[in-house]
């Protein structure tokens, strides 16, 4: 889905993943900024920490749904070498 991404493309969908995340399930992830998106040369995307909260069915559904996007968005920068850099990631990811 996400191999005909550019690097930058690609780090601001990761970036917008994290935020629907959070925002679904309303944590508010500390260390989520929105600094230097895709202008400094090493990009560092962090794990929503929405991925590690419970929820009822319908939001741990779509959290998990997001999950999946991450790992593909992570998956096409590293075969891009993108150097985007996601840290913090939910075990078993």
């Amino acid at each position: 889905m996400y191999q005909q991404y550019t690097c930058a493309q690609l780090a601001q969908e990761a970036q917008g993943v994290s935020q629907r995340a959070a925002a679904l399930s309303g944590v508010q992830d500390q260390k989520r900024t929105n600094d230097g998106l895709a202008t400094a040369a090493a990009v560092v995307i962090f794990w929503p920490a929405a991925f590690f909260v419970g929820g009822d069915k319908q939001t741990a559904a779509e959290l998990a749904q997001m999950k999946g996007q991450m790992v593909a968005i992570e998956q096409a920068s590293i075969q891009k070498k993108c150097g985007i850099q996601f840290q913090g990631k939910p075990p078993g990811a």
